[in-house]
């Protein structure tokens, strides 16, 4: 059975957590970004995300400007993206915009992306 995961804006205490994972993975983490994570909610704060997404507010856009999953686990990075927009939902912005590389467009279509005009993908919030 898997377990049950949940994306949470990644705490404090996280961060050097995240910064290692994203190291592995070949996506620095950068402290000016607001990074969110798929965790198993039931695990210790030493075990690594899921998955990570990492977002910028601008207004009433947010912007994704970076995804991290393990390779080949299209699946988790999907994940991720729908519990950030589900997350995203319940503030004030009414966008969430990505200008992520073309290899990714079929992750951001999974999550309920849509293209618009000069290369972005957007879903409504």
């Amino acid at each position: 059975m898997d377990p049950l995961l949940l994306v949470r804006r990644v705490p404090a205490h996280r961060l050097a957590v995240t910064r290692r994972i994203t190291a592995r993975w070949g996506t620095p983490a950068t402290p000016e970004v607001q990074w969110w994570e798929l965790v198993d909610p039931v695990c210790d704060d030493q075990q690594p995300a899921a998955a990570l997404a990492a977002v910028q507010p601008d207004g009433t856009t947010v912007r994704l400007l970076r995804l991290a999953a393990p390779p080949g686990r299209h699946d988790l990075a999907v994940q991720v993206l729908q519990g950030l927009i589900d997350a995203l939902r319940a503030g004030s912005a009414h966008r969430l915009a990505a200008a992520l590389p073309p290899d990714d467009h079929d992750l951001l279509r999974k999550a309920g992306f849509h293209p618009v005009p000069g290369d972005w993908w957007s879903v409504d919030l």
